[in-house]
């Protein structure tokens, strides 16, 4: 069999969690560690989650946590056989779904982690996992993807009236999630819009009625689709206050990590992933 190659994008995520979470974190993974108890599975609106620590290391003096996340994909309904014959599958008390792998560094509060599935649920989805180790439920964790320095002021320069343009192919929105914009759960539901299109959308952002979006939407869109490898193009176009021309690329706005793995598998093992995870993590401490 051939090798494949997968373009593997990781993305850089803040932690912001409740006082002690992250000093706690490293406690609670080693305790489940050591009583065996490495992998378990929830259920999160209406989905499967199996949530299973994979081990550590040390990089740079540094000491770093990796999970992998197998989140249920409920359009896996039939197995269809070469002789006709139709049936259920059997999960035998597992999952079917999409593999997610992370790597948590608390001294840095940050977390990292990429998916070869939908790449808008990433962020959920790391939520979900450092939930695991949260035993205080009323402390939230909040995760934001890291700017880069040099980008990072141009989120604040967006124009008052401009013009959002970006790209983006309707079959990376099937399985949109709970928290993506409103405009984008509603492209994914649209009946007319198949998924071998490119859409290619431009909005006007301004604070009158007649405009399409206001600045903080524009802001939470941009955020978004900046995670998102089928988003192509992601551009605010306008004027500043002087009546200046401003054009602003926000595609390469946030820290990440971009990276091929060749395989003979349809999916990226844990071993392959790790490799991935450490590369991006020394890179980012090179840098940071």
């Amino acid at each position: 069999m051939n090798k494949l190659v997968k373009r593997v994008t990781v993305q850089f995520y803040s932690i912001d969690a409740g006082e002690g979470f992250l000093e706690r974190f490293a406690t609670d993974y080693t305790t489940n560690k050591v009583n065996s108890n490495t992998a378990r599975i929830l259920t999160l609106r209406a989905k499967k989650h199996l949530v299973k620590i994979s081990g550590e290391i040390v990089l740079g003096g540094v000491k770093a946590y990796f999970a992998t996340v197998v989140k249920e994909r409920n359009t896996w309904q039939t197995k269809a056989t070469s002789d006709g014959k139709i049936s259920g599958i059997q999960l035998n008390q597992g999952i079917i779904g999409d593999p997610y792998y992370f790597c948590v560094v608390p001294e840095k509060k940050i977390v990292l982690g990429f998916t070869s599935g939908p790449s808008g649920s990433l962020k959920t989805v790391a939520a979900t996992m450092l939930d695991q180790f949260n035993s205080d439920r009323v402390n939230r964790i909040k995760l934001d993807l890291i700017p880069k320095k040099k980008e990072f002021s141009a989120l604040k320069e967006l124009p008052d009236d401009s013009i959002l343009h970006f790209n983006i192919k309707p079959l990376y929105l099937t399985d949109i999630t709970d928290d993506a914009p409103k405009i984008l759960k509603d492209l994914s539901s649209a009946p007319y819009i198949e998924n071998s299109m490119q859409l290619s959308l431009q909005l006007e952002i301004g604070s009158s009625a007649e405009q399409n979006l206001s600045k903080e939407t524009a802001l939470e869109i941009i955020s978004y689709l900046s995670e998102h490898e089928s988003c192509s193009l992601l551009k605010v176009k306008g004027m500043d206050d002087r009546g200046n021309k401003i054009s602003l690329d926000f595609g390469s706005a946030f820290v990440n990590h971009k990276t091929d793995i060749w395989t003979r598998d349809k999916f990226i093992k844990e071993e392959q992933a790790w490799e991935v995870l450490s590369e991006a993590l020394g890179s980012y401490l090179e840098h940071h």
